[in-house]
């Protein structure tokens, strides 16, 4: 790797003096500026003095362990990334640790490779931050001397008036330009329209100052992202009532956003979902679960003797033989399915609307398509793995922990199974 490349502030915390001085060594050549904390409390004080983009810590210290220092971290800066080192593979430790804001782990004894990737990996992510904000700060420019669409609703009669702008924009004939804003909402995209809808009929009366941004369809088929920036008033001269306001095309912005938000709720090699938007995914499976009563099947999944491959066939090979296994995986569930990375060779298999039954099935399809599958390293692969269904009072964490202890057992139990 490029000494070079990374152009990072590392504040590392360890109290272990010789761990601590042989990793400092590590870091001095591969970041911008290092800071080093022999433990928790020296390293908040540093924290505050300092513009820190990262924090590598050692779970276990005396006085305020990496959980700890992580939650006190973020209460301060929740941006911040925070690696956790840990000897410990407890699976409610790591799980407390996601509830404190940890965004990596990294397991002891450390791998120099594994961990100047992460580093890679957050540096990408912070260059994509400032991409973000640079642009955003140029639209806000551009904003300001842009032309802008304009358009006045007369509460009265309905009809909404477009600026020529605003015609040219929607593709909307001149002849068009006077219309009730119900057949606006009309183009409106389906989950945004409850929303748009609401701005007229509710919120404008309560003299609220609209400022949204709503997806529309025009004529040619293509989704436009559109800031509205609204307010009521009242005409001096004819007693109507209006709400007036402006279009922004936000539509390059919103796509970035988009973009960025996916990349860091994915995994940066398989591109699949990664830990953070598995249980974001599994919460929200949860809320409609307890709206509307239907099942949700967890499948919590991991490579047997995945080591020995490592060792056998090198880093890269399995590099390829996980990307391959992603891709047997996806082709065989549903699109609304959610399949994710947990960490290492563990993944996730969440299928919401699904009775325990289709659940099962689905776990002896992949099992066998993967016993039967030929792999491109000529490996014999298999997985173990548990599952877990949506009980009354489960929250995310407790679903996914019932799920990860059935591919525990399947494991002791031989392996190649599943267990529920």
């Amino acid at each position: 790797m490029d000494s070079d490349i990374l152009n990072l502030t590392l504040l590392y915390v360890e109290d272990d003096a010789d761990t601590r001085k042989s990793l400092s060594q590590l870091f001095e050549n591969k970041v911008r500026k290092l800071f080093v904390a022999k433990d928790g409390a020296e390293a908040l004080k540093i924290f505050k003095e300092n513009n820190i983009h990262l924090i590598i810590s050692d779970y276990q210290m005396p006085n305020m362990n990496g959980n700890e220092l992580c939650s006190m971290v973020k209460q301060i800066n929740p941006q911040i990334t925070f690696v956790l080192l840990t000897a410990y593979t407890n699976t409610n430790l790591l799980i407390d640790a996601i509830d404190t804001g940890v965004d990596k782990f990294l397991q002891k004894p450390i791998q120099a490779k594994k961990l100047f990737n992460i580093l890679n990996d957050i540096e990408r992510k912070i260059l994509n931050t400032f991409e973000f904000e640079k642009s955003n700060v140029c639209l806000q420019e551009a904003e300001k001397i842009a032309l802008l669409s304009y358009w006045d609703v007369n509460l009265n009669t309905q009809e909404i008036e477009f600026s020529l702008e605003a015609c040219e924009l929607f593709d909307f004939k001149t002849q068009e330009k006077n219309k009730c804003y119900m057949d606006f909402a009309n183009i409106v995209i389906k989950e945004d329209r409850e929303k748009f809808i609401d701005i007229f009929i509710n919120r404008v009366f309560h003299d609220e100052v609209i400022d949204e941004i709503i997806a529309i369809t025009n004529s040619s088929g293509n989704i436009l992202y559109l800031h509205i920036i609204a307010k009521r008033w009242e005409s001096s001269i004819c007693g109507n009532k209006h709400v007036v306001g402006i279009f922004q095309d936000v539509t390059t912005y919103e796509h970035q956003k988009q973009r960025l938000i996916k990349e860091n709720l994915s995994d940066p090699m398989l591109k699949i979902s990664n830990k953070k938007n598995i249980i974001l995914e599994l919460e929200k499976l949860i809320k409609l679960s307890k709206r509307y009563g239907h099942s949700i099947g967890v499948i919590f999944f991991d490579i047997d003797d995945f080591k020995a491959i490592n060792e056998e066939h090198g880093h890269l090979v399995a590099d390829d033989l996980l990307f391959e296994l992603s891709q047997l995986i996806q082709n065989n569930i549903r699109q609304s399915d959610v399949f994710g990375r947990w960490g290492g060779d563990e993944f996730i298999l969440l299928i919401g609307y699904s009775s325990p039954d289709s659940t099962i099935e689905l776990a002896q399809k992949i099992s066998n398509r993967i016993n039967n599958f030929n792999w491109k390293c000529k490996v014999n692969l298999t997985i173990s793995m548990g599952l877990a269904f949506y009980e009354q009072h489960d929250d995310a964490y407790k679903l996914l922990n019932r799920a990860d202890k059935k591919m525990l057992e399947a494991k002791h139990s031989g392996k190649n199974r599943y267990n529920y």
